[in-house]
């Protein structure tokens, strides 16, 4: 015996679509207003909160001048380098682990308490083995990185 199909009208869908995305909006724009008059009620110094307006000015006039797009492009290639380097180091210390009971034992229970760490913990002790460098950046990535690869 078949099943009878259940169909939901279309009309139905894109109703129910549409409400939650306006619920959505509504949601974000009230978070923004908040934000906005928090930052307007000077509670907190403008360099420790500043407002949606001023980000939005901020970020206008980093673009107006060039050094947005010069930001964003040197974040993408420390992104992609410290990645690179984490997914080699991974697999690396994945294989060894992996193919040696040994080294499992010794640096695999090292490799673990190592990725219970947030990423942040890598940021004072990169500003004080290499100072506040592209090397210190490139260290956290590859450290935030490498604490997220399933095979390590």
């Amino acid at each position: 015996m078949a099943t009878p199909s259940i169909s939901i009208p279309k009309k139905h869908v894109s109703t129910r679509w549409i409400g939650k995305l306006i619920r959505q909006l509504l949601f974000y724009v009230l978070l923004l207003v908040i934000w906005q008059l928090l930052a307007s009620a000077h509670i907190w110094k403008d360099y420790l909160f500043a407002g949606p307006l001023t980000v939005l000015e901020s970020t206008k006039a980093l673009y107006q001048d060039g050094s947005l797009v010069t930001a964003i492009l040197v974040s993408v290639r420390r992104l992609a380098l410290g990645y690179g380097i984490s997914l080699i180091l991974g697999l690396i210390l994945g294989l060894a682990i992996g193919s040696n009971h040994y080294i499992e034992e010794t640096l695999g229970s090292l490799v673990v308490a190592l990725q219970a760490l947030p990423s942040v913990c890598w940021i004072p002790l990169a500003m004080l083995w290499f100072g506040l460098s592209e090397q210190a950046m490139l260290f956290v990535v590859v450290m935030a990185r490498s604490s997220q690869l399933p095979w390590v």
